[in-house]
């Protein structure tokens, strides 16, 4: 519980910097002015049937506008509209009208969680048709980009504080995106019972907390402080709980980390600062070995029960135990459904790069016409150094 707590604050950094929080609660008629969605401000590109409004604050009293405020994006179909002469429209929700079996009221909502390295993103300024976009757009969903704070205090050009870093302020912010979207139910398109964030590296540690963390009391105060939406104009206590949450390679647990990867990679390096002699080989295998102890004093399970633990082995360190075969097991299937699920020749995406992990890395070589998979069921054999590319932090929040 303890572990869990301190991770359940650890939104954006190690570096806690809370001189941000006042004590500030909004009135529901600061809220009802402030909050309140404006239906008179959609912007139309009818090129590609889309609704959009940007420059939206989701709280009362941001420190920032350039981070606290967001960009909605509709397919065309959501919306009953009529123009008002300037270039925007007015637009109600249409019941009726269907994209990809979604309505108006039953599409869900998906937030990204862009805050690479936990660095703070900033709101969209301007309406570019991305092709992330489009694909949530053909698929019948909301879009909704949020900018949110980061690790770091904002400064000025004269060196002036302008807005607070670092843990809680960006899941904080993340958490008042969903409030306000629910406290304008009945006027933002979507199912606003089914939201989903997503977010890689730094972006997928935000989004597990984000999941883990629904309705935690622990940021209320933070949340009053910057007139976050509370409760509905009904007067019910709002939820920023999510219904779902895709996280790529989320960079958590920060406390464990050295040890994790001296476990998985740092134990098999024989070069440079893990040359035989030096004091940092050393130190590396002290850090696999707290690495074991720290897995086996967690009390992990399996979905049926079973004890995940590692062991004393022959060759590696701690190489060996139901949570080291787990892992083997998890990468061999996610191995074979890559295997069978792609079509060949593949080439990496790159735009799964640049969330906050690796800055100087190369990308995997493209799969040819001429590569020929001999065997779909792949089984994994000796240490995990056989896989020396494969980066991957293993425990849990």
């Amino acid at each position: 519980m303890k572990h869990l707590r301190s991770v359940l604050l650890l939104a954006s950094s190690v570096i806690f910097h809370c001189s941000g929080l006042q004590a500030y609660a909004a009135d529901s008629a600061t809220i009802a002015s402030s909050l309140a969605f404006n239906s008179s401000k959609w912007n139309y590109d009818a090129t590609n049937d889309v609704y959009w409004q940007i420059g939206i604050n989701y709280v009362a009293k941001p420190e920032s506008t350039t981070y606290e405020s967001l960009g909605i994006y509709v397919p065309g179909a959501y919306l009953t509209a009529k123009a008002n002469g300037d270039g925007t429209y007015t637009g109600t929700l249409n019941g009726t009208a269907t994209v990809n079996g979604y309505t108006a009221k039953t599409a869900p909502i998906v937030i990204p969680v862009n805050t690479a390295g936990y660095t703070q993103v900033a709101a969209p300024t301007n309406y570019s048709y991305s092709s992330e976009m489009s694909s949530y757009m053909k698929a019948g969903f909301i879009y909704v980009n949020p900018g949110l704070r980061g690790k770091q205090n904002g400064y000025n050009s004269s060196g002036a504080f302008i807005y607070s870093g670092g843990a809680p302020w960006g899941v904080t912010d993340l958490k008042a995106v969903v409030r306000f979207l629910r406290y304008n139910k009945t006027s933002v398109p979507g199912d606003n019972a089914s939201i989903f964030v997503f977010g890689m590296s730094g972006g997928g540690a935000q989004t597990a907390i984000m999941a883990s963390s629904g309705d935690s009391v622990l940021y209320t105060p933070y949340l009053n402080s910057i007139g976050a939406a509370m409760t509905g104009s009904d007067g019910v206590t709002l939820s920023d709980a999510v219904k779902g949450a895709v996280a790529w390679c989320p960079i958590t647990s920060l406390d464990y980390a050295n040890e994790a990867y001296e476990w998985n990679m740092g134990q098999y390096a024989s070069s440079d600062t893990r040359a035989d002699g030096t004091f940092t080989a050393a130190l590396s295998k002290d850090l696999a070995k707290s690495f074991a102890t720290y897995i086996n004093a967690l009390g992990l399970k399996d979905g049926s029960g079973n004890l995940l633990t590692l062991n004393a082995s022959n060759t590696g360190i701690y190489a060996a135990g139901s949570y080291y075969d787990y892992l083997i097991k998890t990468v061999e299937q996610s191995l074979n459904n890559f295997l069978v699920d792609t079509t060949f020749p593949y080439t990496p995406s790159p735009n799964l790069s640049g969330q906050g992990g690796i800055p100087n890395g190369t990308p995997p070589r493209s799969l040819s016409e001429n590569t020929t998979i001999k065997q779909v069921d792949v089984k994994l054999s000796g240490e995990l150094k056989i896989f020396p590319a494969i980066r991957f932090q293993v425990g849990v929040i």
